[in-house]
């Protein structure tokens, strides 16, 4: 006859008593904010993104959620790679066309096809701008038309030029400080300047490449 007092011995497998896990799985069922303490950094990214978002949702207000979360994220998305790109030996891939032309391109396409597929008629609106003589409209869609199409491009090369001009400043001030001890101090000097302002260009060109996106897809639905 089994002891009834069997199932409370330890048992082993490969040498381990597996028994006691079961008093560090309880803690995987409490909720991870009794774990968690935020940190100086977390706060000011949470606070900075229910800032931007409060912005977008004026705009979008009060339909369009997903469309201002895509947008948010994308702006959360650009800063941080904006902010990587300031620091030393890490590329900045925001800096490089095809890497913003592929963000424009495929965010454009996207609101641009499902704007033309799901609203024919307010899309296509929307290529005769309102109070046009009637005799100018063929003019005015062929003139809104190219202003459409050239959307994606201004879009990606107003992020690209941004970030490439900056590290092409700083990295021309640099070369001063190997002139003399007075270069050194004022190339230094400048750099640090340059470097604050290029961290609120990271902010800036990422709102706005993001606010436009939103902008240009309110416009298609």
């Amino acid at each position: 006859m089994m002891n009834l007092f069997s199932v409370f011995d330890p048992t082993s497998y490969f040498g381990i008593n597996l028994n006691w896990v079961i008093m560090l799985i309880v803690f995987m069922f409490f909720p991870m904010k009794y774990y968690l303490v935020e940190s100086g950094l977390l706060s000011m990214y949470k606070t900075l993104f229910m800032s931007v978002s409060k912005v977008f949702k004026e705009v979008s207000f009060p339909n369009y959620l997903a469309l201002n979360f895509l947008c948010v994220m994308t702006f959360m998305y650009l800063f941080l790679s904006n902010l990587l790109g300031l620091f030393p030996f890490i590329f900045t891939s925001t800096a490089h066309p095809f890497i913003t032309l592929g963000l424009g391109l495929v965010f454009w396409m996207s609101f641009f096809l499902m704007g033309f597929t799901c609203k024919f008629k307010e899309s296509c609106a929307h290529l005769v701008p309102e109070g046009s003589p009637f005799l100018l409209s063929p003019l005015m869609v062929m003139i809104e038309s190219v202003s459409h199409l050239i959307r994606p491009f201004t879009l990606s090369i107003r992020l690209a030029a941004n970030m490439m001009a900056g590290h092409l400043i700083i990295g021309l001030l640099s070369s001063i400080s190997m002139i003399s001890v007075f270069g050194f101090f004022g190339s230094l000097l400048l750099q640090n300047m340059l470097f604050v302002l290029e961290f609120g260009v990271s902010i800036i060109q990422g709102f706005v490449f993001s606010i436009l996106l939103l902008l240009y897809a309110l416009e298609y639905y």
